[in-house]
């Protein structure tokens, strides 16, 4: 009987572990597994391989503010919903042979679960999304993190993250480093599709282009700030959603650009527009590995990006980044890759294929209970 793998999620969101699942749950499908995802939520802006089973174990409670006190009615919840998971996956799945469960939140309800064979995923630096966490109640977040990351063995998406957990709670679990997986073939095939670039206002390789949803951590701000420094010779596209995005939109007007500066929304599939692009430009703050990137090199778009922790820096050459906040030296860089935009084309690694990455959690998981570590 093949095995059975599940990957659970908050949602099948258009982000970078949403994505990652889909593309590592088609990579399990492809090996005649049998695969399932699980979320917590009806959204889905991401589409599943039609022979992946989708499952939503619906959990609709939002607290206003998070309480990790291991008591809390937050933490009581999140300990009722994994029992909830537990019971549905047995009596409908079974026992899975590999768990992989994705996102902070999912993280947490699964250290409550009793099922076997749970790997959690880390798609972020725990430093950077606990910073004001760690610096108002160290001792307590420390703690939280622990009950929550010592639960389960930890695989982390970039070397980065995973030196970033060690330092916080310690050699306590198991943890690897799997960088996440990029599906090429199904990538230049989606960029192909047909897409009227002048709909947008913008032309083939005649613009620059931001992907990511409107959060703090992706540093639109600083982008813009950056952009209007440039000679703008290109128009900027910003695509995604998010709750920043119309304070984004009043600060293009504040600068002056907003004729230059484009906001076309969350697309499903990004890929065309990426493919077009003379250049792509990642100015976030922090990320735990930066999709967007190795999306890029599929494509052979220029890239450059902000040397954040933890992610780009393990994907691009130093002639690609700039420190983040270097507002001055963003729109030096831009200015220089659209001047001479193959000097910042990178070749993708093709030990990110889906079928190397699906390979990697299955040998990960082979090991969860050995005496071996990975520390």
């Amino acid at each position: 009987m093949p095995p059975t793998i599940l990957l659970i999620l908050k949602a099948l969101e258009g982000r970078g572990a949403e994505r990652m699942v889909t593309t590592l749950a088609r990579a399990y499908a492809d090996l005649n597994y049998n695969v399932h995802v699980l979320c917590l939520e009806y959204t889905q802006d991401m589409p599943l391989d039609s022979r992946v089973q989708y499952h939503v174990v619906p959990y609709d409670e939002v607290f206003s503010e998070q309480n990790i006190e291991p008591k809390s009615n937050q933490a009581q919840a999140y300990e009722a919903v994994a029992r909830r998971i537990d019971n549905y996956v047995l009596s409908q799945i079974g026992v899975p042979d590999l768990i992989l469960s994705n996102i902070y939140k999912i993280n947490w309800i699964m250290a409550y679960s009793q099922l076997p064979n749970i790997v959690n995923v880390l798609h972020t630096a725990l430093s950077k999304q606990f910073q004001r966490q760690l610096s108002e109640t160290p001792a307590q977040t420390i703690h939280h993190l622990k009950r929550v990351y010592g639960a389960h063995p930890c695989s982390c998406v970039s070397e980065g993250a995973r030196q970033d957990l060690i330092s916080l709670i310690g050699p306590i679990t198991k943890t690897t480093t799997i960088y996440n997986p990029c599906a090429v073939d199904d990538i230049q095939k989606a960029a192909k599709q047909s897409l009227t670039l002048s709909q947008f206002g913008i032309t083939y390789k005649g613009y620059m282009i931001h992907v990511a949803s409107f959060d703090s951590m992706k540093g639109h701000h600083d982008l813009l700030h950056a952009y209007a420094k440039t000679a703008r010779r290109y128009p900027l596209v910003l695509v995604g959603k998010g709750r920043l995005e119309s304070e984004i939109k009043e600060l293009a007007t504040a600068l002056g650009i907003d004729d230059c500066v484009k906001f076309l929304g969350f697309q499903a599939s990004p890929y065309p527009l990426i493919d077009s692009a003379a250049l792509l430009i990642m100015s976030s703050k922090f990320e735990g590995f930066g999709y967007t990137i190795v999306e890029a090199q599929a494509l052979d778009v220029p890239v450059i990006s902000t040397d954040c922790p933890f992610g780009p820096r393990e994907l691009l050459p130093a002639k690609s980044l700039v420190p983040v906040g270097d507002i001055d030296g963003l729109a030096i860089l831009i200015d220089q890759a659209i001047d001479d935009p193959t000097h910042y084309i990178v070749p993708l690694n093709q030990q990110l294929l889906p079928k190397h990455i699906a390979q990697q959690y299955l040998a990960f998981g082979s090991v969860l209970n050995s005496s071996g570590n990975e520390y």
